[in-house]
C-alpha cells in the first residue's frame, strides 16, 4: 500500500485563511445591504464560491491531495454549476404573472399600497 506525505499547514496559514473567510463574511453582509438589481445574486454566489474554495483547499486539505481527489472536487463544482445553471434557466424563462382581476390591477396601480 502506498503512503502519501501530507504537508501540514502552520498556524499562521490557518489564521490567514480564517481572516480571509471573515473578510468575505463582511463582504457578504455589505453586498446584501445594497440593491444592485440582478448583480446581487452574482456577487453573493461569487463570494460563496470563494469561501467554499478556501474551505475545501485548506481546511479539507485538498490542496495537497492526489489527482483523484482533485477530479472529484472538480466534478462536484461542475455538478453544482449545472444545477445552478438549470435552476436559473428555469427561473428566467417563466412568464411574468399578469393581473387577472380588477382588484389586482388596482393594487398594482397604487404601487402596492392599499
Amino acid at each position: 500500500m502506498e503512503t502519501s506525505e501530507h504537508k501540514i499547514e502552520g498556524l499562521p496559514t490557518y489564521l490567514l485563511i480564517y481572516g480571509l473567510l471573515m473578510a468575505l463574511l463582511v463582504a457578504t453582509v455589505v453586498a446584501a445591504t445594497f440593491d444592485l438589481g440582478q448583480w446581487n445574486v452574482v456577487i453573493a454566489l461569487t463570494i460563496a464560491v470563494l469561501k467554499a474554495l478556501l474551505v475545501i483547499l485548506f481546511f479539507m486539505h485538498v490542496r495537497h491531495s492526489s489527482r483523484l481527489t482533485w477530479i472529484f472536487v472538480a466534478a462536484a463544482f461542475v455538478w453544482l454549476g449545472l444545477l445552478l445553471g438549470l435552476t436559473l434557466t428555469d427561473y428566467t424563462t417563466r412568464d411574468q404573472p399578469t393581473p387577472n382581476s380588477a382588484a389586482q390591477i388596482a393594487v398594482v396601480d397604487n404601487g402596492g399600497h392599499r
